[in-house]
């Protein structure tokens, strides 16, 4: 009997600003990523994308839509953002993780490299995204959220 997957819950951000996409050069993985990480116990997806940013670029973001009116308005419902994707990704050596990608703006303010996290930080246009270094998943993605996202 082949054994059970084990998942646990992350959040990326493609987050876009004047038509660019900011990428992380990841420390263990050494791929161009976008800042995302684990959902902690007791937050929301929406609350951990945000906090996930912040922490990896020194930005702060912004939703793009607002969420989904809720079905009952009784006060025992909330909506939270929908995600653009949601995928589940093989991680050698760990968990599998069920990830929810949203496509964020970026609110004004220089973004931070925290050596901590990652070797490098730089933003991406659309054409950069072509470049050899961009995953091809991160280049069809990031694409995608610049034009959704737009300036």
């Amino acid at each position: 009997m082949k054994p059970a997957r084990r998942y646990c819950f992350v959040a990326t951000a493609y987050l876009v600003r004047d038509g660019r996409t900011l990428l992380l050069k990841h420390k263990k993985l050494g791929m161009w990523l976008p800042p995302g990480g684990h959902i902690e116990e007791g937050e929301t997806t929406d609350e951990g994308v945000l906090r996930e940013v912040l922490e990896e670029t020194g930005l702060e973001a912004e939703f793009i839509t607002p969420p989904r009116a809720p079905v009952m308005a009784n006060g025992r419902v909330e909506s939270l953002h929908e995600p653009q994707r949601v995928q589940i990704e093989e991680i050698p050596g760990h968990n599998h993780h069920i990830d929810f990608i949203y496509y964020l703006r970026a609110k004004p303010g220089a973004h931070a490299h925290r050596p901590d996290e990652s070797d490098d930080i730089r933003w991406h246009t659309h054409d950069e995204l072509g470049l050899p270094h961009v995953p091809d998943e991160v280049r069809e993605s990031g694409r995608d959220a610049i034009r959704l996202v737009g300036a």
